[in-house]
C-alpha cells in the first residue's frame, strides 16, 4: 500500500497518546487506538511527541564546505563586508560545485526533521549555472523534500554580473519560485531603483519576492517602505517575504504599529535565522501585532558563517534561548515559529496534523515539543508524505546521495 502507514503510540497535539492512520501519504485519521489492515507497516512511537514536519524557510543550499576538505573561516565581520569577501573569492576559485552542497545540505535537514525548505540560488555571480544545479538535486529529492527556490542576486539586483531583466526572468522560466534582493541602500546603493526593478521583475514573472534586509535602523525602515510601495504598485500582495529584519529589533510597539498594519494589509510575513551576533525581530511582538513569523537556517558553514548543519530544532531552540524563553509556552512557540510560522509565510497547503494533511511529520522521543526543542539532538521518525525517510539521524535507502555526471 503506497504510502500508507500506522504510527502507534504516539502523543498528539492534545497531549493525549494515540495513533495515527496515514493513507496515499496523507493523515486518514487519529484515534486512541487503530488496528493495522493486513501488510500494512507499522511504527511504534514508543509515546514520543509528533509534530508536523520543520519548514526552514531560509538556505543557501549551493554553497557549504561541509563534506569537503576544512576550510578556516576568515572572512570579515560585517555583511557588506562578507559580500565583498565572497566575491574575492569566487574570484578566484572555481565555482563551487552547487549540485554536490545541494545534496549535502538537503540530506542533513531530512535527517534532522525537514520536510520543506526555501532555498536561495546565487543568480548573480554566475548567471544560471547555479539554479541549474540546484534543479538537478530538486527532482532528485522530489519524492522525500518539497523544495522552493529563490534566484538570488546575492551582491544586490544592480550589481550582477548579467543583465537581470534577463538573468531573473530566465531563472523563474527554469523553475524558480522566487526572486530575490538584497539589501536595497547598503549593497546596491540605489534603493528607489533597486527595489522599483525587484517588484517589476516580480509582477512581469508572477514570482514570489523575498528580500534580504540586513540594513539597520532608518535605513533598513526606508528600504522597507520602499518595499510597501512598490508592493502596492505592482499588486504584489500576499507574495513578500523580509528575510532577517534586523530594522525591526527593538523597537516600540509605538513605532512597529503602523508598520505592522502595512505587514498585515500587505500579506508579508519576517523570517529570522536567530543571528548571535546582532539583535532581530521580536517573536512575541510580532505575535502581539499578527505578523507571520518563520525560522530559518541560513547558511551552513561556508563563505558568510563557520556555523550550521541546516538543524531546525537547534534553530528554534536558539531562538528561545536568545528570546530568554523559559515558560513551556514559549519554548513551543518559537519550536512551532519553525513549523506552521515558516509553514504560513511560504503558503503550504495541507501542512499540519489534522486529518486530510499531507503526513509531513516528525516524531521525538519526548512528552511535548518544549522537551523536544531542549533535549532530543535528533528525531526518532522523519517521515515524508507517509513514507520513513530517516531514523534516530540515519538516511533510509530512499534518500539519493550525490553521484558526479
Amino acid at each position: 500500500m503506497k504510502g500508507c502507514l500506522l504510527l502507534r503510540h504516539v502523543r498528539l497535539t492534545d497531549g493525549c497518546l494515540g495513533d495515527i492512520l496515514i493513507e496515499d501519504g496523507k493523515i486518514a485519521r487519529t484515534a486512541p487506538v487503530i488496528s493495522p489492515s493486513q501488510d500494512m507497516p507499522v511504527l511504534e512511537g514508543g509515546g514520543g511527541v509528533v509534530c508536523p514536519g520543520f519548514v526552514n524557510a531560509h538556505i543557501h543550499p549551493g554553497q557549504t564546505f561541509v563534506g569537503g576538505p576544512w576550510v578556516d573561516y576568515a572572512y570579515a565581520d560585517t555583511v557588506p563586508g562578507r559580500a565583498r569577501a565572497e566575491a574575492e573569492y569566487q574570484s578566484t576559485h572555481p565555482r563551487m560545485n552547487a549540485a554536490r552542497n545541494c545534496f549535502v545540505q538537503f540530506r542533513e535537514a531530512i535527517r534532522r526533521g525537514t520536510t520543506h525548505v526555501r532555498g536561495h540560488m546565487d543568480v548573480g555571480s554566475f548567471g544560471l549555472e547555479e539554479m541549474e544545479d540546484a534543479l538537478y538535486a530538486r527532482e532528485a529529492f522530489r519524492d522525500v523534500l518539497d523544495i522552493e527556490y529563490v534566484a538570488m542576486p546575492s551582491n544586490g539586483i544592480l550589481n550582477m554580473a548579467t543583465d537581470p531583466a534577463q538573468t531573473i526572468p530566465a531563472a523563474v522560466r527554469l523553475g524558480a519560485e522566487g526572486i530575490g534582493g538584497a539589501d536595497p541602500c547598503d549593497r546596491d546603493g540605489d534603493p528607489v531603483r533597486s527595489v522599483e526593478l525587484t517588484c517589476r521583475l516580480a509582477a512581469e514573472t508572477g514570482a514570489k519576492v523575498d528580500l534580504h534586509l540586513h540594513e539597520f535602523g532608518a535605513m533598513g525602515l526606508f528600504s522597507m517602505h520602499l518595499l510597501f510601495a512598490g508592493i502596492r504598485k505592482y499588486h504584489l500582495e500576499h507574495r513578500v517575504t523580509i528575510s532577517h529584519a534586523w530594522c525591526l529589533a527593538n523597537v516600540s510597539d509605538e513605532t512597529f504599529r503602523p508598520i505592522a498594519e502595512n505587514m498585515r494589509e500587505l500579506g508579508i510575513g519576517i523570517i529570522t535565522h536567530v543571528p548571535g551576533h546582532v539583535p532581530f525581530p521580536s517573536l512575541k511582538q510580532m505575535q502581539r501585532f499578527h505578523v507571520p513569523y518563520g525560522v530559518g537556517t541560513d547558511n551552513m558553514r561556508n563563505l558568510w558563517s563557520p556555523y550550521g548543519m541546516n538543524d531546525m530544532r537547534e534553530r528554534v531552540m536558539l531562538l528561545a534561548y536568545l528570546s530568554d524563553f523559559r515558560r513551556r509556552e514559549d519554548l513551543e512557540a518559537a519550536y512551532d515559529a519553525g513549523t506552521y510560522g515558516s509553514a504560513q509565510i511560504m503558503r503550504l497547503a495541507d501542512y499540519g496534523l489534522q486529518p486530510g494533511c499531507r503526513a509531513d511529520l516528525v516524531v521525538f522521543s519526548a512528552e511535548n515539543r518544549a522537551e523536544a526543542l531542549l533535549q532530543c539532538a535528533m528525531p526518532h521518525f522523519v517521515i515524508k508524505r507517509g513514507r520513513l525517510v530517516a531514523r534516530d539521524g540515519v538516511l533510509e535507502d530512499c534518500v539519493p546521495e550525490y553521484r558526479p555526471c
